[in-house]
């Protein structure tokens, strides 16, 4: 419980800087999920002020509706007097403040899911996901804020990446608040030390059988390997929220919130695969967090924040998540590889692939109710990029003569942009800074990052002494072999596949398919009539080409399945042998 004296010298420095906001947070109905916020505001002038609660929260590229949460609100100026208010936006309250200098805000905020992007509360826990929570002043998201918790009895526990002490945290400004969440309760409270740097664990739900002490030992070899290979540590201190009920998570600048299934973490295949989800997160804390796109901070809570960029994001993460697990030797290349191999022939075997690239993927999932969420219409840029990273760095390594990596991309990214210009990257620049390290031209790649075509991957693993065998078998529906793109409501060829029923057929790249089986093209409209259909069936389409149309029947043939084996090539080349060596930093 914080002490009234505490609260009443908070609220006294806000009033004589009118620099912080001031929040208390109680949780007088944990049963009933419900959060109380007391919000105290000075420095105020004008008739009116704007609290807003932002729409999304960065690391999760969905708008929800938190207002939605929120309940019970009430304004009061410094005499206690009752303050007018009405609701402008779907995430706007506007106060009538009548020239009130000083506004005391009290609100409630429900929470009742497990997930990284939302709150919860019950009477063993509570998780503050802050943009869901926390109101800000209308353009005014650079005043520093305080929070003090008062935790219900028997509560001893308070983990974020904020810095305070005891019950009382602070953040410079709200853009680190709501990059803060906030984990509550009688977790376990476990730490290791890199550097002189603290790193906080706060554990839940893991069962007693887990080694704690190896736990530690490989979070801070994972932590050695990424800082190692960034060659710095950003932070002051770092927070692992590791919430054993549940899944998902969430990247934050100074810590990360991760759930899992804690019993996972018993076997041996269930505990690797949770140092891989671990890995990513925390790598995220450069790469997003620090080397990030232009559109990703500084951020617009009121909407969405497009970019084309969240394959490299995002799928570079899960390419260096596995990748440092090796450099650590917490796994084995073979190991890197089988998994690498396994997400080559999940992603190659969706329909969606044909249809979506990773640029459309990282600008329209926004749209979407998750990543690649429909196989057969979308993609994921997770695991496209990761492949797409795997190409990038392997070029760069064999056109540099293994002088200059992907490696050296993301440092030079890290120093340019985050440590001597403060600002992201555009989509340009990147892509200078991976032609610099090659010495030269990565169209290729980057035209595969930017449509459907088929990547040679043979070819790009081959610079590191890889041989990749690729085989088919028969999988559901039927295939026509057409990469498409959906562009101002209409749905265009890319490519015709070699040896495909749409090769033979005469599709051309450029046209338009107008229509399926006498309906309007669409990418749904063309998957659902390939999935419900076996091979050796006729499929009807309409083709527009230079503004002529022409009407055809295509025989449909087997849906392929395909699946990718890695092996090492018994005597590489020099250059090859020496890309393996230096990229897994292995031994020959």
């Amino acid at each position: 419980m914080v002490a009234a004296a505490l609260w009443v010298a908070l609220f006294r420095l806000a009033a004589e800087t009118g620099a912080p906001v001031v929040f208390t947070v109680s949780m007088p109905q944990p049963a009933g999920h419900i959060f109380h916020v007391r919000m105290q505001v000075s420095g105020l002038a004008g008739q009116t002020q704007d609290l807003k609660m932002p729409v999304w929260t960065p690391g999760y590229y969905r708008v929800i509706d938190y207002a939605k949460n929120l309940s019970n609100l009430h304004a009061r100026d410094a005499a206690g007097h009752e303050l007018g208010w009405e609701k402008t936006t779907r995430n706007t309250w506007r106060i009538v403040t009548a020239g009130a200098s000083s506004v005391t805000v009290d609100y409630d905020v429900y929470g009742a899911t497990r997930f990284g992007a939302q709150n919860f509360l019950d009477p063993n826990r509570a998780y503050i996901s802050p943009p869901g929570f926390y109101l800000h002043l209308g353009g005014q998201l650079q005043r520093p804020a305080q929070v003090a918790f008062q935790l219900p009895p028997g509560w001893t526990r308070i983990a974020s990446g904020l810095d305070g002490q005891g019950t009382v945290f602070s953040a410079p400004d709200f853009d680190l608040l709501y990059d803060c969440p906030t984990l509550l309760g009688n977790q376990e409270a476990l730490q290791f030390e890199l550097r002189g740097v603290p790193h906080f664990v706060a554990l839940e739900n893991v069962p007693e059988s887990v080694d704690r002490p190896k736990m530690l030992a490989d979070l801070k070899r994972i932590v050695e390997a990424a800082t190692g290979m960034m060659g710095d540590i950003p932070y002051k201190h770092y927070t692992f929220l590791m919430m054993g009920i549940g899944n998902g998570g969430i990247e934050h600048l100074d810590s990360a919130s991760i759930s899992f299934n804690g019993n996972s973490l018993t076997t041996e295949n269930g505990y690797r695969r949770w140092l891989s989800y671990v890995a990513h997160e925390y790598f995220h804390n450069f790469n997003v967090k620090r080397i990030r796109p232009l559109a990703l901070g500084p951020f617009d809570y009121d909407t969405e924040n497009l970019t084309n960029m969240l394959w490299v994001s995002e799928g570079l993460s899960v390419y260096y998540q596995d990748l440092l697990l090796v450099r650590a030797g917490l796994i084995t290349p073979e190991q890197y590889l089988e998994k690498l191999q396994a997400s080559m022939g999940s992603f190659e075997s969706a329909l969606g692939r044909h249809y979506q690239s990773a640029t459309e993927s990282s600008w329209n999932t926004w749209g979407t109710s998750g990543v690649g969420n429909d196989r057969n219409t979308t993609i994921s840029y997770y695991d496209n990029g990761a492949m797409l990273g795997a190409m990038l760095d392997l070029k760069i390594r064999h056109e540099s003569g293994n002088r200059q990596s992907l490696d050296d991309v993301m440092r030079a990214l890290y120093r340019q942009y985050y440590q001597e210009r403060g600002r992201g990257f555009t989509d340009a620049e990147f892509r200078a800074e991976c032609e610099k390290a090659a010495g030269g031209s990565l169209e290729e790649v980057f035209s595969y990052a930017a449509t459907t075509r088929d990547p040679d991957y043979a070819h790009y693993f081959a610079y590191a002494g890889l041989a990749l065998d690729a085989s088919s078998a028969d999988g559901k529906g039927a295939y026509l072999g057409v990469n498409t793109h959906f562009e101002d409501g209409k749905l265009l060829v890319v490519t015709a596949q070699a040896g495909s029923p749409a090769e033979k057929a005469g599709l051309l790249a450029g046209e338009e398919i107008a229509e399926v089986e006498g309906a309007k093209a669409t990418v749904k409209s063309l998957t659902d009539a390939l999935a419900a259909r076996k091979p050796g069936d006729r499929l009807k389409l309409k083709i527009v080409h230079e503004g002529e149309t022409r009407e055809m029947e295509v025989e449909l043939a087997t849906n392929p399945v395909r699946t990718y084996r890695f092996r090492r090539v018994e005597q590489p080349e020099a250059l090859a042998a020496e890309i393996w060596k230096s990229w897994m930093r292995a031994g020959s």
